[in-house]
């Protein structure tokens, strides 16, 4: 992060590979807004009600989306939607038509979709003010040297 950066946070406590906010996120990559440097964190905290899970995406709140609607009216067969959706160098040489946002938005909430399944959630665990990260597959010994920090 750099001094003055605008952080915008979306966040839930659902599973993210089904969540309405990585859909949110494709979409908004789709149109041009930009992660914050950290973009993603899943986190599981013990807590006297059960597990609770926290997935937090991290967007650059300063990057704009930029829109350019000035088409004129087209009408066009499901032959060509398919032929123009399936052509990546057509969505790339047109990225201002709707057909490649929907190109866009399909490529970006898979590559998001991966990335998520092959993340594992981190163990948060808190005592007083303070907190800790643990990621799933740390060694004992590593464990036991982040919770005597706390």
């Amino acid at each position: 992060m750099k001094i003055g950066q605008t952080i915008d946070f979306i966040r839930d406590n659902e599973n993210p590979v089904k969540s309405k906010n990585t859909r949110t996120i494709a979409a908004a990559l789709s149109c041009g807004c930009k992660f914050a440097e950290r973009s993603f964190l899943d986190t599981i905290e013990q807590t006297d009600a059960g597990p609770k899970r926290t997935v937090t995406w991290n967007m650059d709140g300063d990057q704009k989306a930029v829109f350019r609607p000035n088409f004129q009216e087209e009408a066009l067969t499901f032959t060509e939607v398919r032929k123009r959706y399936e052509d990546l160098q057509w969505c790339e040489a047109n990225p201002d038509h709707p057909i490649s946002y929907l190109r866009a938005f399909n490529d970006n909430l898979n590559r998001l979709t991966d990335f998520v399944k092959q993340s594992k959630p981190l163990a948060l665990i808190r005592r007083g003010n303070r907190m800790v990260l643990i990621p799933q597959d740390c060694d004992q010994a590593k464990k036991e040297k982040f919770l005597a920090m706390l």
